[in-house]
């Protein structure tokens, strides 16, 4: 495959199934060499396959985003493998056991928990391969939101996705003197796996019933945001969020 990212290394964290693996192919068919960064092996390996299986280039590593030295050993290996990073998506997120726990009961393990994936991981990804991105002059960072973080509902899903959004403009406002951008996409309601699993039919209904779009969301309906905020040509786009979620016309 070719494409605009030809000779570009890019890592795609919860690569292994849902919009992280929507993601990772998309960017391999533009020409992308991508690291499927996943803490399920088994799920990491089956989008490798469906990668090469169209022609393109991926490989995968195990890799828990919360733990420090776990996406540090995954910069050194990028570096020694490949000399150099050119993408990142952090996509992994607790969101197949989603609760919505009223914040004053709310068990401070599971907070905790939620927090290290969807927020440190973004941290720690960040840390272990934007030097590497530095170093190349060019970089683009894509993190993943949701709009639940604008719904007002609290719960350690919701603030986590909420918090993500600091830390890109953070991150977009430190890296910018760098050729690097870091942008955040927040989808609506898609229909994955961990969607049916977390969300009742009647509360995707409800959710479907408010969206001027009528039509349930796929993780293809993303691809379009991430292959903007990745281009040559979104250079001079960074610290925004991009809603994809066919217009929720009674959002707060």
């Amino acid at each position: 495959m070719s494409g605009p990212h030809d000779g570009r290394i890019a890592v795609v964290t919860g690569a292994g199934r849902g919009i992280g693996q929507e993601y990772a192919a998309a960017l391999a068919s533009d020409g992308a060499t991508v690291v499927i960064a996943d803490v399920d092996d088994r799920l990491a390996a089956e989008t490798v396959q469906l990668i090469t299986d169209k022609g393109g280039k991926a490989v995968a590593r195990h890799v828990d985003v919360a733990a420090k030295e776990s996406t540090a050993e995954l910069g050194d290996w990028v570096r020694r493998e490949f000399g150099a990073a050119h993408i990142l998506v952090n996509n992994a997120a607790i969101y197949h056991s989603m609760r919505m726990d009223a914040q004053m009961d709310v068990d401070i393990d599971y907070w905790r928990k939620v927090f290290s994936v969807n927020l440190d991981g973004a941290l720690l990804m960040t840390q272990a391969l934007a030097p590497l991105m530095i170093e190349a002059g060019w970089g683009r960072i894509v993190n993943q939101t949701s709009t639940g973080a604008y719904a007002g509902l609290g719960g350690a899903y919701s603030v986590s996705k909420l918090a993500l959004i600091g830390l890109s403009q953070g991150f977009a406002r430190e890296l910018g003197k760098h050729g690097i951008t870091v942008n955040t996409i927040a989808p609506g309601l898609i229909h994955t796996e961990a969607t049916m699993v977390t969300v009742s039919a009647e509360a995707r209904a409800a959710m479907l019933a408010q969206q001027a779009v009528k039509k349930e969301g796929q993780p293809a309906d993303l691809v379009a945001a991430l292959r903007f905020f990745c281009s040559d040509e979104a250079g001079w786009v960074s610290g925004q969020v991009t809603i994809v979620d066919g217009f929720k016309t009674l959002r707060l």
